[in-house]
């Protein structure tokens, strides 16, 4: 099995949630063994810690970008927003770029109904952004060929 760390807020929407289950089905029958601090694996550390030393046993990186914070008002860079705004949590900022100064492979993936900014904006960071939707039933299908780009990336 691949040793891969997941990025992902350990809460998401039930909906979306309930539609992750057949993804860890398909990354364990494509050979990956999915580690996510709060999830799979039990925090000690501190959470950058934790992360760190978790990411350092992996040998690639799955970023899903999923909704966590919503806007409904406010602002941006003092700019009014003018429709809602889907936000990522930071934490995959955080993981994508140790993932990337680590020369791990990395995925990302991000959910169609979130805002892309920081890492996930196309040409912020040497990574293909891939855009999916859980809700869409063909989804999985969609992100295997990535998952075998991925694959091969750990193969080099």
């Amino acid at each position: 099995m691949i040793e891969t760390f997941v990025s992902r807020p350990n809460w998401a929407p039930p909906v979306i949630e309930r539609n992750l289950e057949p993804f860890y089905r398909l990354l364990e029958d494509s050979g990956f063994k999915a580690n996510t601090i709060g999830k799979s694996q039990v925090p000690l550390r501190s959470p950058f810690e934790d992360v760190r030393r978790l990411m350092q046993k992996c040998q690639c990186t799955i970023v899903l970008g999923l909704p966590q914070i919503f806007m409904h008002s406010g602002t941006v860079k003092h700019v009014p927003i003018e429709k809602n705004l889907n936000l990522p949590t930071e934490w995959n900022q955080i993981e994508t770029t140790m993932s990337l100064m680590l020369d791990l492979p990395t995925l990302v993936l991000l959910h169609n109904n979130v805002t892309s900014r920081g890492i996930f904006e196309r040409g912020a960071a040497n990574v293909f952004v891939h855009a999916f939707d859980v809700l869409d039933t063909n989804w999985l299908e969609e992100l295997r060929p990535a998952l075998q780009s991925l694959k091969g990336a750990i193969d080099c």
